[in-house]
C-alpha cells in the first residue's frame, strides 16, 4: 500500500511537472519576449526620459517618459504588444507627444532587458505599477489614459478594469485568447486573456479601432468587444489597414479621443473621419 501511495504521488509530481514546463512553452509563443536590452535613441526622433518602476512583486522595470506641460494633467500610458519591446512602443508613443499631455511607454517583465517572465497576472501588475507611478510623477487627481497595441490592448482593457483610469483606446485588439487560437489549444492556455470580461468592467469610455485587412484579429471580434463594453464606446473600422498601427495616421485621433473625453463630448468623437472609414458608437 505504501509502495502505491508513493508510486501514485510520483506519478502525481511528474504530471505537476509536465503541466509547469508545458505552460512555460506556452507562454513562450504567447508573449514571444525577447529579453534583449534596448537603445530607446534608435528608435525615437526625440529620445524620452528613462523612468524606473518598481512593481508589487519586486522587480525592477525601465519604462520611458516624455514630460507634459506643468499645469496638464492628463497622461498616456502606451502599450505594446506580443514580440516586441519598449523601443517599438516609444517610436509609437512619440506620436502623441506634443500636444501638452505628458505620455509614458509602458514595459514589461521579460521584455527589453527587464527582469522576470511574462504572465497574463504578472503584465497586468506591470501596467498598474506604471499607473501608480504616472500619478506620482503627474499628481494623484491626474487623467489617466491607457492605449494598447494588439497584446498591448489586452493588457490595458486588464488594468483599466482593476485601476480607476479616465479612458481606454484599444488598437487591433482581440476579444478572447482563448478563442482565437486553433482547435483545442484554447483549453490548455495557461492565460487565458479574456477581454470580453475585462471590458464590462472598465467604468471609462472605451475607444478601439481596427483594419479589415488584420490578418491576426477579425472584425467579428472587435464587434464582440464594442458589445461587451459599457457606455459610452467607439469602434473605429480602418479600410485596408493591418495589423500594426500606422500612428502618423492614428496618433492625432487618439489625442483627439483623449480631448473629447476631457470635454465631455466624446459622443460626437471623431469629429471627422476619413474616407471609407466606418464608426459605432454607444
Amino acid at each position: 500500500m505504501g509502495m502505491m501511495m508513493q508510486g501514485r504521488k510520483t506519478g502525481l509530481v511528474a504530471a505537476a511537472l509536465m503541466l509547469a514546463s508545458c505552460a512555460s512553452g506556452i507562454r513562450e509563443q504567447i508573449y514571444k519576449a525577447d529579453a534583449t536590452p534596448i537603445s530607446v535613441a534608435q528608435w525615437t526622433k526625440a529620445p524620452p526620459q528613462p523612468l524606473p518602476v518598481r512593481t508589487e512583486d519586486g522587480l525592477s522595470l525601465t519604462g520611458y517618459y516624455w514630460p507634459g506641460d506643468p499645469g496638464d494633467h492628463d497622461v498616456i500610458l502606451f502599450f505594446h504588444g506580443r514580440g516586441s519591446n519598449q523601443g517599438v512602443a516609444a517610436r509609437y508613443a512619440e506620436h502623441l507627444t506634443g500636444h501638452g499631455d505628458h505620455v509614458i511607454v509602458v514595459s514589461y517583465r521579460g521584455f527589453g532587458g527587464n527582469p522576470g517572465s511574462p504572465t497574463q497576472a504578472g503584465l497586468v501588475a506591470d501596467g498598474r505599477a506604471f499607473v501608480a507611478r504616472a500619478r506620482q510623477l503627474v499628481g494623484t487627481d491626474a487623467d489617466v489614459f491607457l492605449v494598447g497595441h494588439s497584446l498591448g490592448g489586452a493588457v490595458a482593457l486588464h488594468v483599466g478594469a482593476t485601476a480607476p483610469v479616465t479612458g481606454v483606446v484599444t488598437l487591433s485588439t482581440f476579444d478572447k485568447l482563448a478563442e482565437s487560437a486553433p482547435g483545442a489549444i484554447g483549453l490548455l492556455l495557461p492565460d487565458k486573456w479574456n477581454n470580453l470580461d475585462a471590458a464590462t468592467k472598465i467604468h471609462a469610455p472605451l475607444v478601439m479601432m481596427l483594419g479589415t485587412a488584420d490578418d491576426r484579429v477579425e472584425l467579428s471580434q472587435a464587434d464582440a468587444l464594442f458589445d461587451a463594453a459599457g457606455t459610452p464606446a467607439t469602434l473605429l473600422t480602418m479600410p485596408g489597414a493591418g495589423h500594426n498601427p500606422d500612428m502618423s495616421q492614428l496618433g492625432p485621433l487618439v489625442n483627439e479621443a483623449v480631448s473629447a473625453i476631457d470635454s465631455g463630448t466624446i459622443a460626437a468623437y471623431p469629429a471627422a473621419l476619413p474616407p471609407g472609414w466606418s464608426v459605432r458608437r454607444k
